[in-house]
């Protein structure tokens, strides 16, 4: 039994590395690396995953190894094997909406014309929390959705989400820690004070 699962969505295959579609991929592998912890591969459950501990709590991440359109398809198997509620799952995914880098925490929410957040939903429902990670919009309006999210991150853009990654750290541990309405809170009113300074 798990406490809580975190699920980053992304593309499988070295071809979608580094792309804008697969930050939440990015952060799971920044905290494997930070808590240095390994993940599996599992066919049975379509995803990489592993087990790791946050102060009393045991914690599950995964990576759903279809591709972004059908992350949502294998979860309930894979939550129902760790008995893990979708109330306690946090899904980390990259955000139009968003300036780059800036994050923002929701919960009971529509997908938003996200492919893969809407998957999960027809999978769990939509009472997880969701962990949006910036990445801009289009750079110009004739542009396809589909060629900007798939495009790789500059030098400078990943250079930048490096040394934020303690940030987005923090504030993804903070809800186990702290609960989800304080860490909102605590988000919501840092971007409040950052934007009238």
């Amino acid at each position: 039994m798990v406490n809580f699962a975190i699920i980053g969505l992304g593309n499988p295959g070295d071809i979608y590395q580094s792309t804008r579609h697969n930050l939440g991929f990015w952060l799971l592998d920044k905290i494997a690396e930070k808590e240095n912890v390994r993940f599996n591969n599992s066919k049975e459950f379509h995803a990489d995953h592993l087990i790791m501990k946050r102060k009393e709590k045991k914690v599950l991440l995964v990576k759903p190894k279809t591709f972004m359109n059908e992350s949502g398809r294998y979860l309930s198997s894979i939550l129902n094997y760790f008995r893990c509620s979708p109330e306690n799952v946090i899904v980390l995914h990259d955000e139009l909406t968003l300036p780059f880098g800036e994050i923002k925490i929701s919960k009971n929410r529509g997908a938003g014309g996200h492919n893969g957040v809407s998957s999960v939903i027809s999978s769990l429902g939509n009472s997880f929390v969701r962990f949006r990670l910036g990445i801009g919009n289009k750079p110009f309006p004739q542009m396809k959705l589909s060629d900007f999210v798939l495009s790789k991150l500059s030098a400078e853009e990943c250079l930048f989400l490096e040394n934020k990654k303690d940030n987005f750290y923090d504030a993804l541990f903070g809800i186990l820690d702290n609960g989800i309405d304080a860490t909102m809170n605590l988000i919501n009113q840092t971007k409040r004070s950052q934007s009238t300074s």
